[in-house]
């Protein structure tokens, strides 16, 4: 097996297990799910991200014992988010395109079974975007609650569904975040690096 081959199984293996709670089809084409229930995030589109901007992301996924460290190379804007990753410091694995007609994933070979672009750019969405523009996302079914340090919690009837840490700020530029999503047992570490 290929390195790629092997890091896009290893994503899909958790992406599958991140998002595998709600029974049944799985949600629409723009649609992820986000929460217990069937409590789904619908992608804007176009994105409509507030500003263009490109960055690269270090990534550890964690789902129980299970952990995989991708890197990303993303822009966001307005008409158009791009996420392309990568093996860590490797090849590119997937491409993912978003515009106002929809997402669109290329990958190198064939997409594992349950391999969805829409939950990857659900988080991003939960992490990065302005807070009116998550709630409607979220068509009201949680509650978004946004602290001056930059924590933003994801509230369903008074308990804790999706905690999205402060951003940790470093010298050299970088920061650091991570996304727990308590419903899908799943945490993203998240390193980001904008260019100097």
């Amino acid at each position: 097996m290929t390195a790629r081959l092997i890091l896009l199984c290893a994503l899909a293996a958790l992406t599958c297990a991140c998002a595998s709670a709600p029974s049944g089809p799985p949600p629409p084409p723009g649609v992820a799910a986000v929460a217990r229930d069937r409590l789904y995030l619908t992608l804007p589109l176009p994105p409509g991200y507030p500003e263009e901007k490109e960055m690269t992301q270090s990534i550890v996924a964690a789902y129980g014992p299970r952990k995989v460290a991708f890197d990303a190379l993303v822009s966001l804007g307005p008409e158009k988010v791009t996420v392309i990753v990568t093996a860590p410091a490797g090849p590119r694995v997937a491409q993912i395109d978003w515009t106002r007609d929809g997402v669109a994933t290329r990958t190198d070979g064939a997409p594992p079974p349950g391999f969805r672009a829409e939950n990857v750019l659900a988080d991003m969405v939960m992490t990065h975007w302005p807070k009116a523009a998550l709630e409607t996302a979220l068509g009201g079914r949680l509650q978004v609650w946004d602290y001056p340090d930059g924590r933003r919690k994801l509230v369903r009837g008074g308990e804790l569904v999706i905690d999205i840490t402060p951003p940790v700020r470093y010298a050299d530029g970088s920061t650091r975040r991570t996304l727990t999503n308590y419903d899908f047992s799943y945490s993203l570490t998240i390193v980001s690096r904008e260019p100097q």
